[in-house]
Protein backbone atom coordinates (compact mmCIF):
# COMPACT_ATOMS: atom_id res chain seq x y z
CA UNK A 1 0.00 0.00 0.00
CA UNK A 2 2.80 2.41 0.91
CA UNK A 3 4.59 1.69 -2.37
CA UNK A 4 1.38 2.25 -4.33
CA UNK A 5 0.75 5.57 -2.56
CA UNK A 6 4.32 6.65 -3.27
CA UNK A 7 3.91 5.87 -6.97
CA UNK A 8 0.61 7.74 -7.03
CA UNK A 9 2.28 10.73 -5.40
CA UNK A 10 5.03 10.74 -8.02
CA UNK A 11 2.48 10.48 -10.82
CA UNK A 12 0.45 13.39 -9.42
CA UNK A 13 3.55 15.57 -9.06
CA UNK A 14 4.63 14.83 -12.61
CA UNK A 15 1.14 15.54 -13.96
CA UNK A 16 1.01 18.83 -12.03
CA UNK A 17 4.43 19.84 -13.35
CA UNK A 18 3.30 19.14 -16.92
CA UNK A 19 0.19 21.27 -16.44
CA UNK A 20 2.18 24.11 -14.89
CA UNK A 21 4.67 23.97 -17.74
CA UNK A 22 1.86 24.05 -20.28
CA UNK A 23 0.22 27.00 -18.53
CA UNK A 24 3.57 28.80 -18.37
CA UNK A 25 3.84 28.48 -22.15
CA UNK A 26 0.44 30.15 -22.57
CA UNK A 27 0.99 33.05 -20.17
CA UNK A 28 1.25 36.47 -21.78
CA UNK A 29 0.47 35.14 -25.27
CA UNK A 30 -2.70 35.21 -27.38
CA UNK A 31 -4.21 31.74 -27.31
CA UNK A 32 -5.59 29.95 -30.33
CA UNK A 33 -9.04 28.39 -30.38
CA UNK A 34 -9.09 25.24 -28.27
CA UNK A 35 -5.83 26.00 -26.44
CA UNK A 36 -7.53 27.46 -23.38
CA UNK A 37 -10.99 28.32 -22.14
CA UNK A 38 -12.87 30.98 -24.10
CA UNK A 39 -14.22 32.51 -20.89
CA UNK A 40 -12.96 32.41 -17.30
CA UNK A 41 -15.61 33.44 -14.78
CA UNK A 42 -14.89 33.95 -11.08
CA UNK A 43 -17.61 34.37 -8.47
CA UNK A 44 -17.31 36.85 -5.59
CA UNK A 45 -19.22 37.07 -2.32
CA UNK A 46 -19.82 40.83 -2.37
CA UNK A 47 -18.96 44.04 -4.20
CA UNK A 48 -15.73 44.64 -2.28
CA UNK A 49 -14.50 41.16 -3.10
CA UNK A 50 -15.57 41.72 -6.70
CA UNK A 51 -13.46 44.90 -6.82
CA UNK A 52 -10.47 43.08 -5.31
CA UNK A 53 -10.70 40.32 -7.90
CA UNK A 54 -11.06 42.73 -10.82
CA UNK A 55 -8.06 44.76 -9.69
CA UNK A 56 -5.91 41.66 -9.34
CA UNK A 57 -7.01 40.32 -12.71
CA UNK A 58 -6.11 43.66 -14.25
CA UNK A 59 -2.64 43.57 -12.66
CA UNK A 60 -2.02 40.02 -13.82
CA UNK A 61 -3.06 40.83 -17.38
CA UNK A 62 -0.84 43.93 -17.32
CA UNK A 63 2.12 41.79 -16.22
CA UNK A 64 1.20 39.15 -18.81
CA UNK A 65 0.78 36.49 -16.16
CA UNK A 66 -2.39 35.13 -17.78
CA UNK A 67 -3.22 33.87 -21.29
CA UNK A 68 -4.37 36.69 -23.57
CA UNK A 69 -7.41 36.78 -25.83
CA UNK A 70 -9.57 35.20 -23.12
CA UNK A 71 -12.62 36.92 -21.64
CA UNK A 72 -12.19 37.22 -17.86
CA UNK A 73 -15.24 38.08 -15.75
CA UNK A 74 -16.05 38.47 -12.06
CA UNK A 75 -19.67 37.89 -11.05
CA UNK A 76 -20.84 38.90 -7.59
CA UNK A 77 -23.40 36.82 -5.70
CA UNK A 78 -26.65 38.63 -4.86
CA UNK A 79 -26.80 40.37 -1.49
CA UNK A 80 -28.50 38.63 1.40
CA UNK A 81 -28.40 35.03 2.53
CA UNK A 82 -25.68 32.75 1.20
CA UNK A 83 -26.81 30.88 -1.90
CA UNK A 84 -24.12 28.20 -2.09
CA UNK A 85 -22.24 27.00 -5.16
CA UNK A 86 -25.42 25.88 -6.88
CA UNK A 87 -27.11 29.25 -6.57
CA UNK A 88 -23.88 31.03 -7.50
CA UNK A 89 -23.60 28.88 -10.63
CA UNK A 90 -27.11 29.83 -11.73
CA UNK A 91 -26.37 33.53 -11.13
CA UNK A 92 -23.15 33.29 -13.15
CA UNK A 93 -24.97 31.58 -16.02
CA UNK A 94 -27.58 34.33 -16.01
CA UNK A 95 -24.81 36.96 -16.16
CA UNK A 96 -23.18 35.16 -19.09
CA UNK A 97 -26.50 35.02 -20.91
CA UNK A 98 -26.94 38.77 -20.43
CA UNK A 99 -23.46 39.42 -21.81
CA UNK A 100 -23.42 37.01 -24.73
CA UNK A 101 -27.03 36.13 -25.44
CA UNK A 102 -27.56 32.72 -27.02
CA UNK A 103 -23.89 32.52 -28.02
CA UNK A 104 -22.65 31.82 -24.49
CA UNK A 105 -23.52 28.11 -24.66
CA UNK A 106 -21.11 27.67 -27.58
CA UNK A 107 -18.12 28.78 -25.48
CA UNK A 108 -15.80 26.67 -23.37
CA UNK A 109 -16.17 28.22 -19.92
CA UNK A 110 -14.15 27.80 -16.74
CA UNK A 111 -16.29 28.77 -13.73
CA UNK A 112 -14.35 29.21 -10.48
CA UNK A 113 -16.30 29.54 -7.24
CA UNK A 114 -14.33 31.89 -5.01
CA UNK A 115 -16.97 33.69 -2.99
CA UNK A 116 -15.98 32.57 0.50
CA UNK A 117 -14.18 34.56 3.21
CA UNK A 118 -11.58 31.88 3.88
CA UNK A 119 -11.90 31.60 7.65
CA UNK A 120 -9.61 28.57 7.58
CA UNK A 121 -6.94 30.51 5.66
CA UNK A 122 -7.36 34.12 6.81
CA UNK A 123 -4.32 35.45 4.92
CA UNK A 124 -6.42 34.85 1.79
CA UNK A 125 -9.55 36.52 3.20
CA UNK A 126 -8.84 40.05 2.00
CA UNK A 127 -7.77 39.41 -1.59
CA UNK A 128 -9.30 35.98 -2.14
CA UNK A 129 -8.26 32.32 -2.15
CA UNK A 130 -8.22 32.29 -5.94
CA UNK A 131 -5.22 34.66 -5.81
CA UNK A 132 -3.40 32.88 -2.98
CA UNK A 133 0.36 32.75 -3.44
CA UNK A 134 1.91 29.39 -4.29
CA UNK A 135 5.59 28.58 -3.68
CA UNK A 136 6.69 29.39 -7.22
CA UNK A 137 7.44 33.07 -6.59
CA UNK A 138 10.74 34.54 -5.50
CA UNK A 139 12.34 36.70 -2.85
CA UNK A 140 15.33 38.91 -2.33
CA UNK A 141 17.82 38.77 0.51
CA UNK A 142 20.52 41.31 1.32
CA UNK A 143 22.87 38.34 1.54
CA UNK A 144 21.71 35.01 2.89
CA UNK A 145 19.05 34.82 5.62
CA UNK A 146 19.19 32.16 8.28
CA UNK A 147 16.60 29.70 7.04
CA UNK A 148 16.32 26.15 8.34
CA UNK A 149 17.46 24.14 5.37
CA UNK A 150 14.95 24.04 2.54
CA UNK A 151 11.93 23.54 4.75
CA UNK A 152 10.81 27.15 5.12
CA UNK A 153 8.97 28.85 2.27
CA UNK A 154 9.64 32.47 1.33
CA UNK A 155 7.28 33.93 -1.28
CA UNK A 156 7.84 37.35 -2.87
CA UNK A 157 9.34 38.86 0.27
CA UNK A 158 12.39 40.90 1.24
CA UNK A 159 14.39 39.50 4.14
CA UNK A 160 17.48 40.95 5.73
CA UNK A 161 20.42 38.60 6.11
CA UNK A 162 20.21 39.00 9.88
CA UNK A 163 16.69 37.62 10.22
CA UNK A 164 15.93 33.95 10.78
CA UNK A 165 13.04 31.81 9.58
CA UNK A 166 12.58 28.40 11.18
CA UNK A 167 11.42 25.08 9.79
CA UNK A 168 7.91 24.82 8.38
CA UNK A 169 7.23 28.56 8.24
CA UNK A 170 5.78 30.51 5.31
CA UNK A 171 6.58 34.18 4.70
CA UNK A 172 4.71 35.94 1.89
CA UNK A 173 4.57 39.55 0.69
CA UNK A 174 6.54 40.75 3.71
CA UNK A 175 9.62 42.71 4.74
CA UNK A 176 11.62 41.38 7.67
CA UNK A 177 14.46 43.34 9.26
CA UNK A 178 17.79 42.13 10.65
CA UNK A 179 16.62 41.34 14.18
CA UNK A 180 13.48 39.38 13.35
CA UNK A 181 13.16 35.75 14.37
CA UNK A 182 10.31 33.64 12.98
CA UNK A 183 9.64 30.44 14.91
CA UNK A 184 8.64 27.07 13.50
CA UNK A 185 5.37 26.51 11.61
CA UNK A 186 4.43 30.18 11.33
CA UNK A 187 2.52 32.03 8.62
CA UNK A 188 3.59 35.64 8.03
CA UNK A 189 1.66 37.57 5.40
CA UNK A 190 1.70 41.20 4.26
CA UNK A 191 3.84 42.30 7.21
CA UNK A 192 6.62 44.82 7.67
CA UNK A 193 8.81 44.20 10.71
CA UNK A 194 11.76 46.58 10.94
CA UNK A 195 12.45 46.49 14.68
CA UNK A 196 13.61 43.57 16.79
CA UNK A 197 10.83 41.01 17.04
CA UNK A 198 10.25 37.37 17.89
CA UNK A 199 7.36 35.52 16.29
CA UNK A 200 6.71 32.48 18.49
CA UNK A 201 6.34 29.05 16.92
CA UNK A 202 2.90 28.26 15.49
CA UNK A 203 1.99 31.93 15.04
CA UNK A 204 -0.26 33.31 12.34
CA UNK A 205 0.40 37.00 11.61
CA UNK A 206 -1.31 38.81 8.73
CA UNK A 207 -1.56 42.57 8.09
CA UNK A 208 -4.28 44.41 6.18
CA UNK A 209 -4.51 47.96 4.88
CA UNK A 210 -7.73 49.71 5.88
CA UNK A 211 -9.59 52.83 4.80
CA UNK A 212 -11.39 54.26 7.83
CA UNK A 213 -13.19 57.61 7.64
CA UNK A 214 -11.05 58.51 4.66
CA UNK A 215 -7.77 57.74 6.43
CA UNK A 216 -5.33 54.92 5.70
CA UNK A 217 -4.88 52.62 8.69
CA UNK A 218 -3.38 49.19 9.28
CA UNK A 219 -4.39 46.26 11.43
CA UNK A 220 -2.64 42.96 11.99
CA UNK A 221 -4.44 39.79 13.00
CA UNK A 222 -2.31 37.54 15.17
CA UNK A 223 -3.20 34.21 16.73
CA UNK A 224 -2.15 30.55 16.77
CA UNK A 225 -2.19 28.45 13.61
CA UNK A 226 -4.30 25.87 15.46
CA UNK A 227 -6.91 28.39 16.62
CA UNK A 228 -10.39 27.71 15.27
CA UNK A 229 -11.77 31.01 13.99
CA UNK A 230 -15.07 29.41 12.98
CA UNK A 231 -15.89 27.99 16.40
CA UNK A 232 -18.58 30.11 18.01
CA UNK A 233 -20.69 30.34 21.14
CA UNK A 234 -24.07 31.97 21.62
CA UNK A 235 -23.65 33.83 24.89
CA UNK A 236 -21.01 35.95 26.60
CA UNK A 237 -20.93 33.51 29.50
CA UNK A 238 -19.66 30.82 27.13
CA UNK A 239 -16.72 32.69 25.62
CA UNK A 240 -14.49 30.87 28.09
CA UNK A 241 -14.93 27.92 25.71
CA UNK A 242 -13.04 29.78 22.97
CA UNK A 243 -9.26 29.56 22.80
CA UNK A 244 -6.66 32.03 21.59
CA UNK A 245 -3.20 30.57 21.03
CA UNK A 246 -4.26 27.58 23.11
CA UNK A 247 -5.27 29.77 26.05
CA UNK A 248 -8.79 30.33 27.39
CA UNK A 249 -10.10 33.42 25.61
CA UNK A 250 -11.50 34.83 28.84
CA UNK A 251 -8.01 34.71 30.37
CA UNK A 252 -6.65 36.53 27.31
CA UNK A 253 -9.19 39.31 27.75
CA UNK A 254 -8.03 39.76 31.34
CA UNK A 255 -4.41 40.00 30.16
CA UNK A 256 -5.44 42.67 27.63
CA UNK A 257 -7.59 44.51 30.20
CA UNK A 258 -10.72 44.16 28.05
CA UNK A 259 -14.21 43.87 29.50
CA UNK A 260 -16.63 41.14 28.46
CA UNK A 261 -19.52 43.04 26.86
CA UNK A 262 -21.56 42.75 23.70
CA UNK A 263 -19.48 45.61 22.26
CA UNK A 264 -16.49 43.27 22.31
CA UNK A 265 -17.96 41.52 19.26
CA UNK A 266 -19.03 42.79 15.86
CA UNK A 267 -21.89 41.47 13.76
CA UNK A 268 -24.18 38.74 15.01
CA UNK A 269 -24.33 38.92 18.82
CA UNK A 270 -25.50 35.31 19.09
CA UNK A 271 -22.53 33.97 17.11
CA UNK A 272 -19.45 34.95 19.12
CA UNK A 273 -16.06 33.82 17.85
CA UNK A 274 -12.45 34.87 17.29
CA UNK A 275 -13.59 35.95 13.83
CA UNK A 276 -15.79 38.75 15.14
CA UNK A 277 -13.96 39.55 18.40
CA UNK A 278 -12.76 43.17 18.49
CA UNK A 279 -9.22 42.55 19.73
CA UNK A 280 -6.88 43.77 16.97
CA UNK A 281 -5.57 47.37 17.13
CA UNK A 282 -5.86 49.77 14.19
CA UNK A 283 -2.60 51.72 13.79
CA UNK A 284 -1.24 54.53 11.64
CA UNK A 285 1.67 52.54 10.19
CA UNK A 286 2.11 48.99 9.00
CA UNK A 287 5.16 48.33 11.18
CA UNK A 288 3.43 49.69 14.31
CA UNK A 289 0.46 47.48 13.58
CA UNK A 290 2.60 44.34 13.43
CA UNK A 291 4.60 45.30 16.51
CA UNK A 292 1.48 45.98 18.59
CA UNK A 293 -0.24 42.73 17.63
CA UNK A 294 2.93 40.77 18.40
CA UNK A 295 2.99 42.39 21.84
CA UNK A 296 -0.56 41.23 22.55
CA UNK A 297 0.32 37.75 21.29
CA UNK A 298 3.46 37.49 23.41
CA UNK A 299 1.58 38.88 26.42
CA UNK A 300 -0.69 35.84 26.25
CA UNK A 301 2.25 33.46 25.88
CA UNK A 302 4.11 35.04 28.79
CA UNK A 303 0.97 35.68 30.87
CA UNK A 304 2.03 39.31 31.29
CA UNK A 305 -0.41 42.27 31.16
CA UNK A 306 -0.66 44.33 27.97
CA UNK A 307 -3.56 46.77 27.91
CA UNK A 308 -5.43 47.29 24.66
CA UNK A 309 -7.76 49.94 26.10
CA UNK A 310 -6.08 52.89 24.39
CA UNK A 311 -6.46 51.42 20.88
CA UNK A 312 -9.28 51.41 18.38
CA UNK A 313 -9.97 47.68 18.16
CA UNK A 314 -11.32 45.76 15.20
CA UNK A 315 -12.47 42.23 14.50
CA UNK A 316 -11.31 40.29 11.45
CA UNK A 317 -14.87 40.64 10.20
CA UNK A 318 -14.53 44.44 10.38
CA UNK A 319 -11.07 44.43 8.82
CA UNK A 320 -12.60 42.89 5.71
CA UNK A 321 -15.27 45.60 5.64
CA UNK A 322 -12.66 48.38 5.87
CA UNK A 323 -9.99 46.70 3.72
CA UNK A 324 -8.15 48.95 1.27
CA UNK A 325 -7.57 46.64 -1.67
CA UNK A 326 -5.69 49.22 -3.72
CA UNK A 327 -3.13 49.89 -0.98
CA UNK A 328 -2.53 46.18 -0.37
CA UNK A 329 -1.97 45.56 -4.07
CA UNK A 330 0.34 48.60 -4.24
CA UNK A 331 2.39 47.24 -1.32
CA UNK A 332 2.78 43.89 -3.06
CA UNK A 333 3.69 45.66 -6.29
CA UNK A 334 6.41 47.67 -4.52
CA UNK A 335 7.96 44.46 -3.23
CA UNK A 336 7.68 42.88 -6.68
CA UNK A 337 9.41 45.83 -8.35
CA UNK A 338 12.18 45.93 -5.77
CA UNK A 339 12.83 42.23 -6.29
CA UNK A 340 12.82 42.43 -10.09
CA UNK A 341 15.10 45.50 -10.14
CA UNK A 342 17.67 43.61 -8.12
Amino acid sequence: MAAANALLGVALREATQRKLQRFSELRGKPVAAGEFWDIVAITAADEKQELAYKQQLSEKLKKKELPLGVQYHVFVDPAGAKIGNGGSTLCALRCLEKLYGDKWNSFTILLIHSGGYSQRLPNASALGKIFTALPFAFSIFSTTPKCSGNTSCIIQSILDSGCSVATGSVVEYSRLGPNVSVGENCVVSGCSVITEAVLPADSFVCSLSLKMNGYLKYSTMAFGVQDNLKRNVKTLSDIKLLQFFGVCFLSCLNIWNLKVTEELFSGNKTCLSLWNARIFPACSSLSDSVTTSLKMLNAVRNKSPFSLNKYKLLSIEEMLIYKDVEDMITYREQIFLEITLN
